[in-house]
C-alpha cells in the first residue's frame, strides 16, 4: 500500500545515511508515522554500468548495497533511476534490484524518465510484484502538456504506479508554482484517487513550513501528500549541476520546520 512520505534524496555515504536517519528520528519520523521517512538513492544508466560521473549526488553503484543495508529498514528506501535506454528499461531495473529486492533492502523505485514505455513498466511489475513505483512528473513533461493531457497519460499506468511526484525542479532547487501544481494535484486526485501525489522543487528549511501551510490550508486542503528535497539541502562547490555536498544542518532545519502541525 502506498503511503505519503517526507523525503531526503541524494545520500552517498554511510555517514550521510546515519546522519539523515538520526535527523528523521529526532524530527519524530519512523516507519509507523503517517508520513514515512524516505531516503532516496540516485542511480543512472551511467553509474549502473560503472562509469564515472561528476555529479556528487550519485553513489558508486558497487556501494549501493552497503548503503541500503546501513538503513536497517528504519526508513522507506527508494532508488531514483534515470536512463535514456528506453527499450531495455526492465532489464536495467532487474540489474539494479538484483539481490536488493529479494533481501528486502529496497522495494521502491522512482522513474525519473519521460513517459517510460508502458510495456517496460509492466515487465518491471511482473518481476517485482510488490514494487512501489513513483512516477516523476518532470519539467519536460509539465511544460510540454496540458493538465488534462498529463492526467490522461497517467491513466495508462493505472495499476502499475502508486505515487506521482510533481517535480519541475529535478533536483535543481527550483521552486514549483503552487497554483499550477494545485490544479494538477486536484485533477490527478479526481481522476486517479488511489495515487499518492507528492511535491518537489526548492524545499529547504527556510521555506518548507510556509509552502506546506499554503498547500494544506489554502490550496489542496489536505495533508496526505508527499514532499521530497534534494538540491535545497546541499552546499554548492561550483555552479556545475551536482557539484555540491549534503549539509546535515540544512537537513535538520528542513525536517524540523517541515510541519509545526502541518504534516506529521
Amino acid at each position: 500500500m502506498a503511503h505519503p512520505y517526507v523525503g531526503v534524496t541524494g545520500v552517498t555515504t554511510i555517514q550521510e545515511v546515519d546522519d539523515v536517519i538520526r535527523e528523521f528520528y529526532n524530527a519524530g519520523y519512523n516507519m509507523d508515522s503517517f508520513h514515512l521517512p524516505m531516503l532516496g538513492f540516485l542511480v543512472s544508466y551511467k553509474t549502473l554500468n560503472g562509469r564515472e560521473t561528476k555529479n556528487r549526488r550519485y553513489p558508486k553503484f558497487k556501494n549501493l548495497r552497503k548503503l541500503l543495508f546501513e538503513t536497517r529498514n528504519n526508513v522507506f528506501t527508494v532508488i531514483h533511476y534515470n536512463s535514456r535506454e528506453m527499450n531495455t528499461l526492465a532489464d536495467q531495473i532487474n540489474t539494479v534490484f538484483d539481490g536488493l529486492y529479494e533481501d528486502n533492502l529496497c522495494n521502491a523505485l522512482q522513474l525519473n524518465i519521460v513517459w517510460p514505455y508502458i510495456r517496460q513498466v509492466e515487465l518491471i511489475k511482473s518481476k517485482f510484484q510488490d514494487m512501489q513505483i513513483i512516477f516523476q512528473l518532470s519539467k519536460k513533461i509539465l511544460e510540454g502538456s496540458s493538465v488534462e493531457e498529463i492526467v490522461s497519460r497517467l491513466h495508462d499506468y493505472k495499476g502499475l504506479i502508486g505515487h506521482v511526484l510533481i517535480d519541475p525542479s529535478g533536483g535543481r532547487g527550483l521552486k514549483f508554482n503552487l497554483s499550477d501544481s494545485e490544479m494538477l494535484y486536484d485533477t490527478i486526485k479526481k481522476k486517479l484517487p488511489d495515487l499518492v501525489v507528492g511535491f518537489a522543487g526548492g524545499f529547504n528549511g527556510d521555506n518548507v513550513y510556509k509552502r506546506l501551510k499554503s498547500l494544506a490550508d489554502e490550496r489542496i486542503r489536505r495533508t496526505d501528500f508527499s514532499i521530497d528535497a534534494e538540491g535545497g539541502l546541499r552546499d554548492k562547490l561550483s555552479q556545475e549541476y551536482g557539484d555540491d555536498l549534503l549539509n546535515i544542518k540544512k537537513v535538520r532545519k528542513y525536517l524540523g520546520n517541515r510541519s509545526n502541525g502541518v504534516i506529521e
